[in-house]
Order: C-alpha cells, then sequence, then structure tokens
C-alpha cells in the first residue's frame, strides 16, 4: 500500500504532466500573430492579379498587364524579419476628357478591393489635376497587405495603370 507521501508524489507528477502536454497542445494549436512574409505576399500577389484582371476586362485594356515583381521573394527589413513586394503596369483607353477618366477609373478600385478586406489607407484617394494623376493607397490589416494604384493621363487615347504593392515587415 502506498504511504500519503507516494500518493501526493504520484498526483503531483501526474499534474505537472497535464500542465506540460496543455501547454505543449496549445503553443501547437494556437494562431502566431498573423501572416509569414511568405503567405502575405502570396495573398499580395492574388488581390493584385485579381484586381489587375478585373480592371483590364472593365477598362478593356488592349493588352495584358506586364508583372515586374511578383511578390514571392522575400527583401529584408530589419530584426530578422522580411517582406514582399508585387509591381505591375497596363495602358487603359482613357475618355476624352483625361480628368473625368482617372476619377471614374478610379472609382472603381477601393470599391473591388473592399470585398477582399482593403479599406482605403490615406483617405479616399487623390486626384491631382496638376500631373493628371489618381494615387490611391488600400491596407488589409487582417493580411498585412498593402495595394497602391496609380493612374497616370497623358492625354487621349491611354492611361498608364500602375500598381505596386507591399506586406508589411513580418
Amino acid at each position: 500500500m502506498q504511504s500519503t507521501s507516494e500518493r501526493r508524489s504520484k498526483r503531483m507528477v501526474l499534474g505537472l504532466v497535464a500542465i506540460g502536454a496543455s501547454v505543449a497542445i496549445t503553443a501547437c494549436t494556437s494562431s502566431s500573430e498573423g501572416p509569414t512574409s511568405k503567405d502575405a505576399g502570396a495573398r499580395l500577389s492574388k488581390d493584385a492579379t485579381w484586381l489587375l484582371t478585373t480592371m483590364q476586362t472593365s477598362l478593356k485594356a488592349p493588352e495584358r498587364y506586364t508583372v515586374t515583381d511578383d511578390g514571392s521573394t522575400d527583401s529584408q527589413c530589419g530584426s530578422g524579419k522580411h517582406k514582399r513586394t508585387f509591381a505591375a503596369n497596363m495602358k487603359v483607353p482613357a475618355s476624352p476628357n483625361a480628368h473625368t477618366a482617372l476619377t471614374l477609373d478610379a472609382g472603381d478600385v477601393s470599391g473591388l478591393l473592399a470585398s477582399r478586406g482593403y479599406e482605403p489607407d490615406t483617405g479616399k484617394g487623390e486626384v491631382r489635376k496638376s500631373d493628371n494623376r489618381y494615387v490611391e493607397v488600400l491596407f488589409n490589416k487582417k493580411e498585412r497587405t498593402r495595394i497602391t494604384v496609380t493612374l497616370t493621363a497623358h492625354g487621349v487615347p491611354t492611361l498608364d495603370y500602375a500598381l505596386t504593392g507591399t506586406t508589411d515587415c513580418l
């Protein structure tokens, strides 16, 4: 028969094993503080190419967009963290009034990306008449991605449509 002290020792050991198992399970199943740079880069690339394809169709762009940075490479950004970037551009037809075209074409961007979790990062965008440029920055807090769309009118017949994106430093 076991003494009282032996039973207490066994209970303490079993209790410590249970606590250790609980901590191990929690550590393995709890979510981290957000996406990795790889995950965020993949989401950025997916959202950006979706927007480009949608806008290409919507704006009747005669040529496919060109991706110059696909978001698949980590860039160091300090403290052992990394970020990813994306860049693409295309030419799209403009209406006869370049300023009106900028306002109408760019207004679609925030509406389209809102359905994917993005919201304006620095206001609702800005049309600058002086250089016929529209810039809009949108941010997805959950995915930790940021997309900037710049439309520049050089007069009829085309607009330059540039899309850049970046993830947070993760």
